[in-house]
């Protein structure tokens, strides 16, 4: 009796390779995930069903030996949305052939803990990391590959990349100082939030009360959440309780579009009579009007550097801890200039 030929079963790497489209986004399409266009959602689907694809085909893929994935946990408590660092991590592992799963919704520690024990990742990177952060200990405490973008209060035997805010701020407090500024306000995201201590902005603020105390001047901060009209309103107030500030410095993007509204809406000039340090996207920058003088963000590095560390320590050629401090610079552009006289 002649044997039967093996009919080759068909995986989610064959639909993805088919349909032009990554791992990542068939298995989002699988979960009905929003975030796909709907022309690639319906092509995948359309090859789905020509291959007689069974969604259960790709779990058991990802349960079998590495998954080469790498999970990327953003739960977006602070900021919002950082999709140059999101982007460059999604290519850094792409290149070392893993795809990313970006995970934005908070996570218990029992979903942690299954996205590694049901095989759908092989590693962690986390984002928005706090000073105390569980999430690090948990994965710490199981021996679970991760990196950190960002970095908490102790740091010993951790890698991490992170960008020295600290020394962003300071850079800018003293250029203001040097033009002849003596009142300089700084407006930040709320630095703690339902008890959750953020460490982009204590480390934020921390580097601006330093720089006041090294150049003489009085600490002058406010916070903000993450609405513009939030910005603006507090702009507004800080700029008639202290008519001789002259100068705001925002380490968050969020913040740029309302503090420059505020300082328009008070009849005043940028920078003739308000000088204004942002970090916003390098490119956006130099169309506003005026260009905006900007603390630069390393998010491209950051997000590379996260996955090479990453699978550096996946892969064992990489034992004892990374931790990267990239320093950013100061790009001086219209939005600043001498103090006015008072």
């Amino acid at each position: 009796m002649a044997k039967r030929p093996q009919i080759k079963k068909t995986t989610i790497v064959d639909i993805a390779r088919a349909s032009g489209v990554s791992i990542t986004t068939v298995s989002r399409i699988l979960n009905n995930k929003p975030d796909v266009a709907e022309d690639t959602r319906q092509r995948v689907l359309q090859l789905i069903n020509e291959h007689g694809f069974t969604p259960q085909l790709a779990w058991q893929q990802l349960r079998s030996g590495r998954s080469r994935f790498i999970a990327l946990h953003y739960p977006q408590d602070f900021n919002p949305h950082s999709q140059q660092i999101i982007t460059s991590a999604a290519l850094g592992c792409e290149d070392a052939g893993y795809s990313l799963n970006l995970i934005a919704n908070s996570l218990n520690d029992n979903d942690l803990l299954s996205i590694f024990r049901s095989g759908q990742t092989d590693g962690v990177i986390l984002m928005e990391i706090l000073t105390t952060d569980r999430r690090v200990e948990l994965l710490k405490h199981n021996n679970l590959p991760f990196v950190m973008i960002g970095r908490c209060a102790d740091n010993s035997g951790l890698s991490y990349v992170d960008v020295d805010i600290a020394k962003g701020i300071n850079d800018a407090i003293q250029y203001l100082n040097a033009l002849g500024h003596r009142k300089i306000g700084f407006i930040t995201l709320a630095p703690v939030k339902q008890e959750k201590e953020y460490g982009y902005s204590t480390w934020a603020i921390k580097g601006y009360e330093e720089a006041c105390r090294q150049s003489g001047i009085f600490a002058l901060w406010q916070t903000v959440d993450l609405k513009t009209n939030d910005a603006y309103s507090v702009t507004l107030e800080m700029l008639e309780q202290n008519p001789d500030m002259t100068a705001i410095v925002t380490p968050q993007e969020i913040g740029v579009p309302g503090i420059i509204k505020a300082v328009r809406s008070k009849g005043l000039q940028v920078p003739g009579d308000i000088s204004i340090i942002g970090l916003l996207d390098e490119s956006i920058s130099e169309i506003i009007t005026p260009t905006l003088t900007t603390i630069s963000f390393p998010a491209r590095d950051m997000g590379f550097e996260a996955v090479r560390i990453l699978i550096a320590h996946m892969h064992g050629t990489q034992t004892a801890p990374v931790q990267l401090l990239l320093r950013p610079e100061l790009n001086v552009r219209g939005s600043t200039g001498l103090a006015r006289s008072r």
